[in-house]
Formats: C-alpha cells, sequence, structure tokens
C-alpha cells in the first residue's frame, strides 16, 4: 500500500465550493469588492499626480495654440485686406489712365469707364465660367486656397483647441476627487 495520506472527499467538496462562491461574489460585484475602509493606493495618487501635471501642460499648449489662433487670424485679415486694397489700386490706376489719355474729364465720366469694364468683366466671366454662381464658387476657391495658404497645417487648429480643453475638463474633475481616508 502507499505511504502517502489520501484528502477526503468532502475536504475537495469544501474547495470547490468556496472556489464557486468566490467566483460567483467576484461576478456579481464585478470586481468591485470594497473590503473595510481602504486608503488610497500610491498608484492612484500617482495618477493624480500625473493628471496635474497634464493639467498644466495643457493649459499651457491651449493658451500657446489661442495665441497662435488669434496670429494666424490677423495675418489673413492683413492679407485679404491687400488684395481688396489691390484690386481698389488697381482701379484707381484705371481711372488715373483714362485721365491722362483724356478720356475722363468729370465724375461722369470716370463712372461710365467703371460701368464699362464691369460689363467687360461679366462678359469675360460668363464665357469663362458660364454664369454668375460659378464665379461666386471660384472665389470661394481663391479664398479656401488663400486660407489654406495662411493657416497651412492650423487647419483643424481649433477642433484641436477644443479637444484639449475637453481634456482639461476631465483632468479637472479627476484631480478635484477629494480623497478617501
Amino acid at each position: 500500500m502507499s505511504d502517502k495520506k489520501k484528502i477526503p472527499y468532502w475536504l475537495w467538496v469544501l474547495i470547490v465550493l468556496f472556489v464557486i462562491v468566490f467566483i460567483a461574489i467576484f461576478i456579481i460585484t464585478l470586481g468591485n469588492v470594497k473590503v473595510g475602509n481602504q486608503s488610497t493606493p500610491n498608484e492612484f495618487k500617482d495618477n493624480k499626480e500625473q493628471a496635474q501635471r497634464r493639467h498644466g501642460k495643457l493649459k499651457l499648449l491651449i493658451e500657446k495654440q489661442e495665441a497662435l489662433k488669434v496670429k494666424l487670424e490677423k495675418r489673413f485679415k492683413r492679407i485679404y485686406f491687400i488684395i481688396r486694397l489691390g484690386f481698389i489700386v488697381v482701379w484707381g490706376a484705371y481711372i488715373y489712365i483714362c485721365v491722362l489719355l483724356g478720356h475722363v474729364n468729370n465724375l461722369e465720366d470716370a463712372l461710365n469707364y467703371s460701368e464699362a469694364v464691369i460689363l467687360v468683366w461679366i462678359a469675360l466671366n460668363f464665357l469663362t465660367f458660364g454664369n454668375l454662381s460659378n464665379l461666386n464658387a471660384f472665389i470661394d476657391l481663391i479664398k479656401m486656397r488663400l486660407q489654406n495658404w495662411v493657416w497651412g497645417k492650423y487647419v483643424k487648429l481649433e477642433s484641436i483647441i477644443d479637444i484639449n480643453k475637453r481634456e482639461i475638463t476631465v483632468l479637472e474633475e479627476k484631480v478635484n476627487i477629494p480623497e478617501k481616508k
């Protein structure tokens, strides 16, 4: 016979029942069993400190991004103003040349020549684009390309700022959670 002791049958049943009860409790509580008063583990404190550091970095990042956004908007407005001013200068030069050539002697002549240029512009537009709505689409395309040229890689800057602001609110909630003692 063997010298080994056999584990009694009732002990196996007791071990299996204990494991089944333990698994059932774990599943029922989804692993969120709170046993007595617990202090916050160090890893949660580290997460809170990490969230505070991330919060500070995000605040600085958002300030820089908003400053960049203001700078780019000013640049775009300045360039757009220069383009408008350029059109006015071209029109003024046209009227000035007409005055030098003797075609414009008074305000009525200046208006007539301006209207003539507008009619020529509309005729060229009709020959090129077909109708005025296509001209509007072309002008919008030029404006969009100008914006892309100014904004470049920062086209989605506003949405990035919004995402970072949402993350700051989440981090503020995480940081302001009172510690449990």
